[in-house]
């Protein structure tokens, strides 16, 4: 039985919660911090309740972040152009992974059901086949795609943390720069505007338009791209701005 798709009826115990409850106290408290018992005191029931859902910790972990990875918002196929629809799933990425419950952490610690990365793999073969991909070609673009995404996702929730903390991540940057010498980094100091930008959820997608443009560039040498794709790219990056 696939360990990712909830059980039509708890084991064991008579129905007290709805899965679902289960799954979204568990992202409430965090998957990395999680345990049984604290679960079981945000829903306000024993323990041993739980156990009637699932099996163990790591069985709630995976299963929590199946649901909300099925349950995010990722785009649909309307048939737009491929620029589009990347960027689409790549922003649905990022706020998934910097929304409450850890996700992204545990996505760190290969606590992530294996499910959840097929699915997501199947969805992105089926946009980018049906627009003149190879399978191949596809599935490096995703890599490229996913990486940066997750490398953003990660600098926005340190730059969230600290700031939440009591100490933007700017502020003690120019700090710890101002205690050097004078002529030490002289190049930071002169673009220290640019260098203490804190990431936030849409300057990080500045890269991503990097990539695009140069997958597109690449595509047109060869021949593989249209000029509404063209079109449409240098919309998107003109609204960016």
């Amino acid at each position: 039985m696939n360990a990712d798709v909830p059980r039509s009826s708890p084991r064991g115990r008579p129905r007290r919660l709805e899965l679902e409850q289960v799954l979204e106290a568990a992202l409430a408290v965090g998957l990395q911090q999680l345990t049984m018992a604290a679960v079981a005191d945000r829903l306000g029931v024993g323990k041993a309740v739980l156990y009637g859902y699932v099996s163990n910790r790591e069985e709630l972990v995976r299963l929590a972040t199946a649901f909300a990875s099925r349950h995010h918002h990722f785009p649909a196929d309307r048939g737009q152009p491929w620029p589009t629809w990347v960027l689409e799933y790549a922003r649905a990425l990022f706020e998934m992974l910097t929304m409450k419950g850890e996700l992204l952490e545990t996505w760190l610690s290969g606590g992530q059901s294996h499910f959840v990365e097929i699915d997501a793999g199947e969805m992105w073969l089926a946009a980018l086949t049906t627009r003149g991909f190879s399978g191949e070609d596809a599935l490096q673009l995703r890599h490229a795609v996913s990486h940066l995404v997750i490398g953003s996702a990660a600098a926005a929730k340190r730059d969230r943390t600290m700031h939440d903390e009591g100490r933007p991540r700017a502020a003690s940057m120019r700090k710890a720069l101002m205690s050097r010498a004078p002529e030490e980094a002289p190049l930071v100091r002169q673009f220290l505007p640019a260098f203490l930008v804190e990431v936030d959820d849409r300057n990080w997608e500045y890269g991503l338009f990097i990539l695009l443009k140069g997958v597109i560039a690449g595509r047109d040498a060869l021949g593989l791209e249209s000029d509404d794709t063209r079109r449409c790219f240098d919309e998107l990056a003109f609204q960016s701005h």
